[in-house]
């Protein structure tokens, strides 16, 4: 039995996407776009995680993902200074999917590649002003590049876990952060918890690499590099000393757990590079249960990507 008009020209228009020239991230992007998975305002008032779906750069309109990267005055004021074609295009609210039917079909591929780009600036832009308070001029949408231009991807078939805590020494809490990436540097899952804890930084940074282990055994991954930026522990999980401190005994607890996985190193990298990591620890802080998403993340670190 044949498939339906339907179903090819859905799987018609995701080979179009897939096959945009431009990075993988891009793309990623596009995807999470087209299947209305984007954090905004609107999915997270839905999911009863906000108070107000409305924009938050307009203020007029729930923030769709249509909205936020099409039809919002502000988007616009960024498309209106691209190519003619794009230009021409009609300005609609529906979904993200019908916007770039039309495109990916009638398009040559570098206009595609510029739709795909200036898509993205305009959603970092969004976050930049909703996290940073910054606002960029509507002729460059800044992107970030502060992960991509530093943080490495791990080989194929290996996962690559980014880990980091933090202290609130007023309420005597620790945070921690988990991040998990393939080899595209696409999520797997991430981590975000707090615990009472004395205000000790390395005790803190010692008890996140042994959750962030276990919950390598938790996701059955079987070759996968941990990245932190506390030196002292990286070096403590390297060498096998026997310790009786706090610290010590927390460190032994890792490397048992490491001792009984198939592959895995440990690797100290720069606080720059591990700052999506950081960011998790630092939302940790603030949940009351712990947090964990498969193949997604929290809004925390919407304007890291």
């Amino acid at each position: 039995m044949g498939q339906s008009s339907d179903q090819t020209s859905s799987s018609s228009f995701w080979n179009r996407l897939w096959g945009i020239k431009a990075s993988q991230a891009t793309k990623s992007f596009l995807w999470r776009a087209a299947t209305e998975s984007l954090a905004t305002n609107l999915n997270l008032f839905t999911r009863k995680m906000i108070e107000s779906p409305l924009c938050p750069i307009c203020s007029l309109e729930p923030e769709s993902i249509s909205h936020a990267i099409w039809s919002c005055s502000a988007a616009q004021d960024v498309w209106s200074m691209r190519s003619k074609r794009i230009q021409k295009l009609s300005i609609h609210a529906g979904p993200v999917k019908e916007i770039l039917g039309p495109i990916l079909a009638q398009f040559l591929p570098l206009e595609i590649s510029e739709v795909a780009t200036t898509a993205k600036a305009i959603w970092h832009r969004r976050n930049a002003w909703l996290f940073e308070q910054q606002f960029h001029s509507p002729s460059q949408p800044k992107t970030s590049s502060r992960l991509s231009s530093k943080w490495i991807a791990p080989p194929p078939n290996v996962f690559k876990v980014n880990l980091d805590a933090a202290i609130d020494r007023v309420n005597s809490k620790l945070g921690i952060g988990v991040a998990v990436r393939d080899s595209e540097g696409l999520f797997v899952a991430t981590l975000c918890s707090s615990m009472d804890l004395d205000p000790d930084l390395l005790l803190g940074e010692v008890v996140a690499a042994r959750r962030a282990t276990s919950f390598c055994v938790e996701l059955g991954l079987a070759d996968f590099i941990l990245e932190g930026d506390s030196l002292v522990v990286v070096q403590a999980v390297q060498h096998s000393e026997d310790s009786w401190s706090s610290s010590g005994v927390v460190i032994r607890d890792v490397q048992l757990m490491l001792s009984r996985t198939s592959r895995w190193s440990i690797q100290f990298i720069p606080r720059e590079v591990n700052v999506l990591a950081h960011h998790l620890a630092k939302f940790g802080l603030s949940c009351s249960k712990e947090c964990i998403l498969i193949e997604d993340y929290p809004p925390c670190i919407q304007h890291l990507l």
